[in-house]
This record gives structure tokens, sequence and C-alpha cells, in this order.
């Protein structure tokens, strides 16, 4: 029985020098690192546009990591400034795991209607509120200012045409170069639009003289008008006036028979030399 009692105190022995080995041991381990915030990847946004971009133009911005994370992240455009949406495509874009950079294109788009220099001011934020925590706590993106140029168009006289009452008029073009009477040129101003855009004389066009008309479908009342006008040149002149709906004291003629002979009133004389236009208030 004292032999087994011995055996007994012995083992119990052993396993208290253990723990207690164990626990020195894991006392003398050194804790793992900390995972620091300041560790994260910084950004930086890059790009060769110079702060001013005509329509028609695509300038592209590139967002980069200076280390790769495992993790995607998505920047997301807040857009301000005098240009519209139907002026420009700008979308978020993700940055993808295991990558450092991702390009952002703004794609100013092209048209005829003149509205003189615009401003586009962009913030690029992270969109996600656990996406914000992916990167360097420092991170201040500086927001992107850009100047939109009127498309020049090198080769035509761009006419628009606006008015301030809630009815529906037309501009037509007649060309009086070659025969008379006047021959129809245009009919790009008859949309429903307003303004209306005209783009129909050219100065390869026969030199002479046209007309820009406006067709009054019998609202018998008066109503100002503005014509902006951009030249090849990348000049822009303005003409405004008050269209008198009652007297018509303008020369006018018949219109397209396949519009109902509307009466086409001479507004604008433009004379086309082939280098260059002069522009009338008749």
């Amino acid at each position: 029985m004292k032999k087994y009692t011995i055996y007994n105190i012995l083992g119990l022995l052993l396993v208290l020098s253990a723990f207690t080995s164990c626990e020195f041991e894991t006392a003398e381990q050194d804790p793992s690192d900390i995972a620091s915030p300041y560790d994260k990847p910084t950004v930086t946004i890059t790009s060769d546009a110079t702060g001013v971009v005509n329509e028609g133009e695509t300038v592209t911005y590139t967002i980069t990591f200076d280390k790769p994370i495992e993790r995607s992240v998505t920047f997301t455009p807040i857009v301000g400034g005098t240009a519209d949406d139907h002026d420009y495509s700008l979308e978020s874009v993700t940055l993808q795991p295991y990558t450092t950079s991702i390009d952002m294109p703004i794609e100013v788009f092209e048209d005829y209607e003149i509205e003189g220099q615009e401003s586009l001011s962009i913030q690029i934020e992270i969109s996600g509120i656990a996406e914000k925590y992916l990167v360097h706590p420092d991170t201040v993106i500086e927001p992107i200012e850009l100047q939109i140029n009127d498309f020049i168009e090198t080769n035509k006289l761009v006419i628009n045409f606006a008015w301030d009452t809630a009815d529906d008029f037309d501009i037509l073009t007649y060309s009086d170069t070659s025969v008379y009477p006047e021959t129809l040129w245009g009919t790009g101003g008859a949309t429903g639009d307003n303004p209306e855009i005209d783009t129909s004389i050219w100065l390869d066009d026969p030199s002479g003289t046209y007309y820009v008309t406006i067709l009054d479908w019998g609202t018998g009342i008066d109503w100002d008008y503005t014509f902006t006008l951009g030249y090849p040149d990348g000049s822009v002149e303005t003409i405004t006036g008050t269209f008198d709906g009652t007297n018509y004291p303008y020369t006018s003629f018949i219109g397209p028979e396949s519009w109902g002979f509307p009466n086409a009133y001479k507004i604008l004389k433009v004379e086309n030399n082939g280098a260059s236009f002069v522009v009338t208030k008749l």
C-alpha cells in the first residue's frame, strides 16, 4: 500500500512540474504584433489633364495604391459645378484585390449647344464605410476641378435659337446664292427643342447670301428670342430681339409645301465668302 502511495505522489509531482513548465514557456513567448492602421496603403490620383477640357475629349485620372491589399475598394465621384450630367460620362470604379491602380475616365460629350465655358468639380470618395478603414488613415483626396470649353466646329456656322415662351417655334435656313426665290437649305432647327440648333451653312458651301428664317405657327403674340452664333474661329456672337407676332414687319416667303406652306420670316442674313461668315440682324 505504501508503494502505491509513493507512486501516486510521484505522478502528481510530475503533472505539477509539467504544468509549471508550460506556464513558464508561455510567459517567455513574445505577443503577436498588433496591426497598425499606418501600414495600410496610401492613395494617390494622377493625370496628365491640364484642368481644361474641350467637348469631344476624354481625360483619364489614375487612382493608385502604394501596396496591394486582399480586399476591393470602390471609389465614387461626387460631382458639382455648372455642367449638367448630359454633358459628360463619369462612373464609380473599383480597385480589385491584389492590384494597385485603376483608371477613372471622364468623357465630355460633343454637341452644338453653345453654353460658354462650364465647370466640373469632382470629389472622389470611398463609398463603403468598411472600405474607408482599408486605406491609410491620413488619406486625403483632393477635388478635381475642370473647365469645359464648347466644341468648335471649324467649317460650320453653329446657330442656337432660343425663346422665352412655352410655344413651339422653328427656324429654317435658305440660300439666295444661285436661284430666286430662295432655296431651302437646312431644316435642322425644326425639332421641337428649345433651343433649336442648326449647322446647315458651311464655309465650303457656295459663296453668297443665306437667310435664317423663323416659322411662326400663328401664335399672334410678341415674344423675345436669342440667337447665339458659334463661328469657325471659336468666337461667339449673341443677337437678341422681340418677334412681332401681330404685325409681322419682316420680309417673308412661303415655306415648304410638305409643312403646310408656313410663312418663313427672314430674321438673319448670313454672308459666306468661303473663309468666314458675317451675320446681320434684319
